[in-house]
């Protein structure tokens, strides 16, 4: 029965690109081919298995059950996008939609898409976006009170305002009015902030013309050190997507029930491969009539980049009678090009020979747009990388394991095979001498203490001599305990600033010497010694640090100050000593011994 109400094409109930299931009283009664291989089983192994076996756990189970029962009795149809474990016991992301069958009422069918790849290309995109700072997409940044911090350019411009123009503002200036108000909205979002430390939706925005669009947000929980807990809110404008998505569905209407929950572009082609009859899908979604789609009329709604390479794919699949499988673009109805994964089978009769082609398509343009950006990010970090110096780390904290890139390895003079990931080849390369303070500094991060790990050590190079490294990181990742379990940063090789570092110390004590051996006898005046008595520690610490050769900016970094503090209270000190170089104030710390008051 189920095939019937499905329709007559076995190119589609048996396709291997697209996955169908029938579901029966909560139990499997057919799935194809395609729904098999999505989820690793033999054919037919998931027949009579109930469908919560697809599910990680009950609980999700029955969430599905209530959600999908609650939309199928109200609109027909039940569509969303579900964690499903396949034979293996892995997790995968999928995009389910789901009918009743007609004339039966606890019998559904379903199609599903295994978005899993394209999730993880936006999620490590997402990574990639954090590390550069680099987008083009609107950004702005919100502190706790719900004022905007920060926009870049793209935000300004999307919203309609000038450079800077929206900073100082509540951010629910941004909202346009639904059903919820925009401070709703606002509050909303930084509920969820708070409580998983992010958000992701559609928005409803409002430019300063009052005009309102359409933005897919993403929003992340930052901790900054000037402003606080902030929020780093990502967008990007996507009318165009939902105008047209929109004008999909309204078309759609008018086809079979499988179509309509594919969301999929379909066609078929007699043996030849040229369009002889009306393709109505592919006409809602191009805009091409059926006069413009005879023949390889189809070609003309192809960017002109990628015809020839499908042109050729094409004729080869008709030539050999092998299935076809591209990825190009497509012109849709508004003029927007559309990533497209196209896919044909022949359909063979019982004498062996083609009867025609079938075919359906996906638009996959996020995930090939997240693919070309993050690319693109990649090859800037590498440059980015390369010009630095900076080596690249990760640690996986749950599994013991280090990963570094080329330059991580090359700073110890190995080939990247040679250390292994384990985490513990890395810590017999620490000086014992660090190993303490080093671990002190993880502990802290680990706990929360800072914002971010810094640490300046030795590592043991593989010729045998130490190198001084300078390496900074931060916890990417937690459990839901708050415990620890990535860990990103980089490492710098300092040797050499150390080597002359030391020789710059050496050479001030020489030169210390000399100034206290050409002053040695000379008389103390009383209000030098006077002047000398009264100086607070903090005054003695920054004289004796001055006199060392430090600069401002190392003095602040030592005692925990700001720089400007630093130099205004060394203006205050000379001032109230009444010396005027750096070379006075040497000469007075020498001769009141405050050399080392560090």
């Amino acid at each position: 029965m189920f095939r019937s109400a499905l329709g007559r094409s076995e190119a589609i109930l048996n396709s291997e690109f697209v996955a169908l299931a029938v579901v029966k009283d909560r139990a499997i009664i057919w799935g194809n081919r395609a729904f098999h291989q999505t989820f690793g089983y033999e054919p037919d192994e998931l027949i009579s298995q109930p469908t919560c076996n697809l599910f990680p756990d009950e609980l999700s189970h029955v969430a599905f059950e209530r959600a999908a029962n609650a939309a199928i009795d109200e609109s027909g149809r039940f569509h969303a996008e579900l964690r499903l474990q396949r034979k293996s016991g892995d997790l995968g992301w999928f995009d389910l939609n789901m009918s009743r069958l007609d004339g039966s009422e606890h019998t559904f069918v379903a199609t599903l898409v295994d978005r899993t790849e394209s999730r993880q290309a936006v999620e490590k995109l997402a990574l990639q976006v954090e590390i550069l700072s680099a987008i083009t997409d609107a950004v702005n940044v919100v502190s706790a009170d719900g004022i905007i911090r920060f926009t870049n350019r793209a935000c300004d411009a999307m919203f309609g305002y000038a450079e800077g123009e929206l900073v100082g503002r509540h951010a629910s200036v941004l909202n346009a009015e639904t059903e919820r108000s925009p401070q709703q909205v606002a509050q909303e979002i930084m509920q969820s902030l708070d409580a998983s430390g992010g958000w992701r939706g559609d928005l409803l925005n409002r430019r300063k013309d009052g005009s309102t669009f359409w933005t897919n947000a993403q929003v992340i929980s930052h901790r900054s050190a000037g402003l606080g807990q902030v929020w780093i809110s990502v967008q990007r404008d996507i009318s165009a997507q939902r105008e047209a998505q929109a004008a999909l569905r309204a078309s759609e209407e008018r086809y079979r029930t499988m179509v309509v929950a594919t969301s999929v572009v379909t066609w078929r082609c007699p043996p030849s491969g040229l369009n002889t009859s009306s393709q109505p899908v592919w006409e809602a979604f191009t805009g091409q009539s059926a006069e413009q789609l005879l023949g390889a009329g189809w070609a003309q709604a192809v960017h002109p980049a990628d015809m020839a390479s499908v042109a050729d794919a094409w004729q080869s699949a008709l030539q050999s009678g092998q299935p076809f499988a591209n990825e190009f673009r497509i012109r849709r109805h508004d003029g927007a090009w559309r990533w497209m994964s196209m896919r044909a089978v022949p359909v063979i009769d019982g004498a062996g020979c083609i009867v025609e082609w079938s075919g359906m398509g996906h638009d996959v343009t996020e995930r090939k747009e997240a693919e070309l950006a993050l690319q693109d990010n990649e090859e800037r970090l590498e440059m980015a990388l390369d010009g630095s110096g900076l080596a690249l780390w990760d640690w996986h904290l749950a599994t013991h394991e280090v990963l570094g890139d080329k330059r991580w390895h090359a700073i110890l003079g190995y080939q990247p095979d040679e250390l292994g990931l384990a985490e513990e080849n890395w810590w017999q390369l620490v000086d014992p001498r660090d190993l303490a303070a080093l671990k002190r500094r993880l502990t802290d991060h680990f706990n929360g203490e800072t914002a971010s790990f810094h640490s300046e050590h030795r590592l043991r190079h593989k010729e045998g001599h130490w190198i001084h490294v300078e390496a900074r990181g931060k916890i990417t990742e937690r459990d839901a305990a708050g415990q620890p379990l990535r860990m990103v940063g980089t490492a710098l090789d300092i040797s050499q600033r150390k080597r002359l570092n030391e020789e710059g110390v050496n050479l001030l004590k020489q030169i210390e010497t000399l100034i206290r051996d050409a002053t040695d006898g000379a008389p103390r005046s009383k209000e030098q010694e006077d002047l000398a008595a009264s100086l607070t520690r903090r005054e003695r610490q920054i004289l004796g640090m001055i006199a060392s050769g430090m600069t401002s900016a190392q003095i602040g970094e030592h005692l925990h100050l700001a720089t400007n503090t630093i130099v205004s209270h060394r203006r205050n000190l000379m001032a109230k000593l009444d010396l005027h170089s750096t070379a006075e104030v040497t000469r007075f710390a020498m001769d009141h011994g405050l050399t080392n008051s560090r």
